[in-house]
């Protein structure tokens, strides 16, 4: 059994409207992230909030267990919920994840977290989760520690390195957000470069 989980539950202060309203070339990002990996996997999930009424369609919609503004609330969320340890959790605003990374990502077994790491940092929005790294998790919030960061340092992580990453994502386009509405413009312009070579 493999799940995804997008999480939805960020403040969306800088684009200025809620990021589950993306869209890119017409098409929701969510929209998008499920044509590109949603087949990977057996339940497909998005973590909120608050209580909201979606259309999207594939997917159940579930509300944050902690009142935290923090991402590893969404992470604690969905490992609550799900029943597998193959659980991959990423953010409603990336719309350029690299299908086969997730899938090499995916092959691993008996980690806490299989995790992208460069240049010194992790990608924990674009990561494998297993319901051990809950107890990891919880800790880390009982002492005000809110960083996912801090979580994986401490916990029993496959890296998967640069060199790893680059056979399959050559321009880390994996791990780019829309964060702000010129990040929006720059992902239409991505989008219909990536269209028009496929013509």
């Amino acid at each position: 059994m493999k799940n995804l989980f997008i999480l939805a539950g960020g403040k969306s202060s800088r684009l200025g409207f809620d990021k589950l309203n993306i869209t890119i070339c017409g098409k929701n990002v969510v929209e998008i992230i499920d044509q590109n990996i949603g087949d990977l996997f057996d339940q497909k999930f998005i973590v909120v909030k608050e209580e909201k009424v979606l259309k999207l369609k594939n997917f159940k919609v579930i509300k944050d267990a902690l009142k935290i503004d923090a991402p590893v609330a969404g992470v604690i969320t969905s490992l609550i919920y799900s029943q597998s340890d193959k659980n991959f959790i990423c953010a409603c605003d990336m719309p350029f994840i690299n299908r086969d990374l997730v899938k090499y990502m995916l092959q691993f077994e008996g980690y806490d977290a299989v995790v992208p790491f460069y240049n010194g940092y992790f990608e924990p929005l674009c990561c494998v989760y297993s319901k051990t790294f809950l107890k990891s998790a919880l800790e880390c919030v009982s002492k005000g520690i809110l960083s996912l960061n801090f979580a994986l340092r401490n916990s029993n992580i496959k890296k998967i390195e640069l060199n790893e990453i680059l056979q399959f994502d050559s321009m880390l386009m994996s791990f780019k957000n829309i964060n702000t509405i010129q990040d929006l413009e720059e992902a239409n312009e991505q989008f219909k470069s990536a269209f028009a070579e496929h013509v």
